[in-house]
């Protein structure tokens, strides 16, 4: 699913994720599971995946596209390069041994040292712990090291693997789904882990949209949710009312504690009260995990300490528990150019680089101790993007935004107008100094359902000015734009503060809509109270926001933005109800058209069938421009020499490279 993150990927901290869970794995950590999540952030642009599969191993490489227009500078990434796309090897798969009784994950890297604390940052702070009301990435990247699911991603290819499972079955009939958990697992507290606590999360939390509602988004198909039982204490069956072909990859939903979070939603209120629940307010003690690791301290604006869980269940080859590290301490920074400065004060372990800090770093990395790494095209999406809520807000009767502004947003000629005058080119070359790519489609050119017919934007102001007099629009003799009313255009951008990356952006894509003569006013604010207006409070006008795949392999995972009632559907927000439930009313021809697409690409199972579903997708977000997209960067980061057992590759992305945190050691 795609979520808002708190984190940046151009800039390394604010986005949304394209949200429903990305697949979430304790040892593994990759949680890729259906839903775009909020990035604010640049991603990918202009870069096929390749994969290459032999009887022993597995590995992936990626390519520039040749439609792509502009490139990442060859000289730094290309191959041979001095930072080509790292090409870790597969270390193979993962063994189940027996402990005590206990079905334990054996680990598959070097045996290391336990202790220590793993440094990192970010910004802002997150706005809650609880996994399953986050919808930024900052709170869903700390929630996720401390909950884990039956299945999980193997970052070396993307196949499903087993998490806290033993093992799971797909019934030929493509609708029964059954998954086993391994004997003797428990909870942080010491309780056992059962087929219940996976089929109360299902049946309760997710169904019932308790939290963050993009996961009912991408689990459900034609409003049905699957049906899901326990055959015994370990054994769990999933049944889909039709064919649902990315429902294995959402298995991996991390599954919440009955026998913690039932009580909770029993009580009156108790939809309020797990909003509020595992809070960034809640006393650690009261955290009940099955992770790697649990919530320790939080200190407002200053760190966010995890420590780890002595009741996980993973080891070394040596048969010593894991995780390695005792502890992962975040330092909450104000910004990225804080953050560079705490990595090269060398305060923290890892690193996340914008690509403008690349050339600059890269001759002293002896002298600083540390390794560059580049896992690639960045895997989200970047865009500026307008509130067509055509709505009142139903305490206060009035609309959500100005009427006039409204009819302007509304307006497809308008939005391609803006689609139309960009320089993304100019982005690329003076933000991301070369290391990026101009991006126009909904799908990144690394997917496997990317619709090759779709077009690169090239700047023309005289065409957009074409554009806007279709729609009665008229720049004047004063420079100005009016609408055909006679209001002269002018609206206000918001973006998330502590992002060199919006503000710089930002400030060109104002620059370059002047051509048009429209004023536009850039206003950077919090991250919270940015994700607060486009998700609650409605009262925005035009908004800088980004957003990264939960898997970047399944189309569907962009189900809770695509569709009219999805969560994070950023255009046209609707609020869910008191039940947790989105009606909509007023859906746009096209937009039911895309609810369409997804229900019949996820109830497909033909390829061929898909990939024509998903390009069409592409082609109405290409043709309506809802989302007018921007540039993505690669994915870069610096890591510290004394870290052990570093082995990123491009699917771990999400998790800064941390796929197998488990095994992560200090020397």
């Amino acid at each position: 699913m795609n979520n808002p993150a708190g984190k940046n990927s151009t800039d390394t901290n604010t986005t949304a994720q394209r949200t429903a869970p990305r697949l979430s794995s304790s040892s593994g950590r990759m949680i890729f599971i259906g839903s775009l999540s909020l990035l604010l952030a640049a991603c990918s642009a202009g870069e096929k995946t390749v994969t290459k599969t032999t009887t022993t191993t597995t590995t992936t490489t990626t390519t520039i596209a040749s439609d792509t227009t502009g490139s990442a500078d060859a000289s730094l990434t290309g191959a041979g390069s001095a930072l080509p796309m790292v090409n870790s090897p597969y270390p193979g798969p993962y063994k189940i041994i027996d402990k005590d009784g206990v079905a334990m994950r054996e680990g598959r890297f070097p045996e290391g040292q336990s202790g220590g604390t793993l440094m990192r940052s970010t910004f802002p702070d997150p706005k809650t712990f609880n996994y399953w009301a986050a919808s930024d990435l900052g709170s869903r990247d700390i929630a996720a090291l401390m909950f884990s699911g039956l299945l999980t991603i193997d970052p070396y290819n993307g196949e499903i693997i087993p998490d806290l499972a033993e093992s799971f079955n797909v019934d030929k009939d493509g609708l029964t789904y059954t998954a086993k958990l391994r004997k003797g697992l428990v909870w942080s507290d010491g309780k056992p882990i059962t087929s219940e606590d996976v089929v109360f999360t299902w049946n309760t939390l997710i169904k019932g949209g308790y939290g963050n509602s993009s996961l009912r988004d991408v689990t459900t198909i034609n409003g049905a949710s699957p049906k899901v039982t326990a055959i015994d204490n370990l054994t769990v069956k999933f049944e889909t009312p039709v064919p649902f072909a990315p429902f294995l990859r959402l298995i991996g939903i991390p599954f919440a504690p009955k026998h913690i979070v039932k009580p909770i939603i029993d009580a009156p209120d108790g939809r309020k009260n797990f909003d509020h629940f595992w809070s960034v307010n809640s006393d650690p003690s009261s955290f009940v995990v099955s992770g790697p690791y649990k919530i320790k301290q939080f200190v407002p604006s200053q760190r966010v300490t995890l420590e780890a869980n002595p009741k996980y269940s993973m080891v070394n080859k040596k048969g010593e528990k894991l995780p390695y590290f005792s502890a992962i301490t975040y330092l909450l920074v104000p910004d990225s150019t804080t953050s560079l400065l705490k990595f090269r004060a060398r305060e923290t372990d890892i690193q996340q680089i914008r690509p403008r800090d690349v050339l600059t770093l890269m001759p002293v990395r002896k002298e600083e101790d540390f390794q560059l790494y580049n896992l690639g095209p960045s895997i989200s999406t970047t865009f500026i993007t307008f509130n067509q809520n055509r709505r009142s807000n139903p305490k206060t009767k009035k609309p959500y935004i100005s009427p006039k502004k409204s009819a302007w947003f509304n307006d497809v000629n308008f939005r391609q107008a803006i689609n139309h005058v960009l320089n993304r080119e100019q982005m690329v070359a003076n933000y991301f100094k070369g290391l990026g790519f101009p991006q126009h489609t909904s799908e990144p050119t690394s997917s496997p359902y990317f619709n090759p017919e779709l077009k690169a934007f090239k700047p023309d102001a005289a065409y957009s000015l074409s554009l806007l007099e279709k729609s009665g629009f008229k720049k004047k003799d004063d420079g100005k734009l009016y609408d055909k009313d006679g209001n002269v255009v002018e609206f206000t951008i918001i973006a998330p503060a502590g992002s060199t990356f919006s503000e710089a952006v930002g400030n060109m894509i104002v620059n370059d809509l002047l051509a048009l003569g429209i004023k536009a006013n850039l206003q950077l604010i919090n991250f919270n109270i940015l994700i607060n207006k486009t998700e609650n409070s409605l009262d925005w006008e035009s908004c800088i926001f980004s957003l990264q795949a939960g898997d970047p392999l399944e189309p569907n995972d962009g189900a809770n933005v695509y569709k009219s009632d999805g969560r994070l559907h950023v255009f046209d927000q609707r609020i869910p109800g008191s039940d947790g439930k989105t009606v909509v009313t007023d859906a746009r021809p096209w937009e039911k058209r895309l609810d369409e697409i997804f229900n019949q690409g996820a109830t497909t199972l033909d390829k061929s069938k898909r990939t024509e579903l998903y390009r069409e997708y592409q082609k109405i977000i290409y043709d309506q421009a809802p989302f007018v997209y921007l540039i993505n960067p690669m994915s870069i980061y610096a890591v510290r020499n004394s870290i052990q057992n570093y082995q990123p590759t491009f699917f771990s992305q999400p998790n800064a490279g941390l796929h197998n945190v488990e095994e992560i050691w200090k020397k």
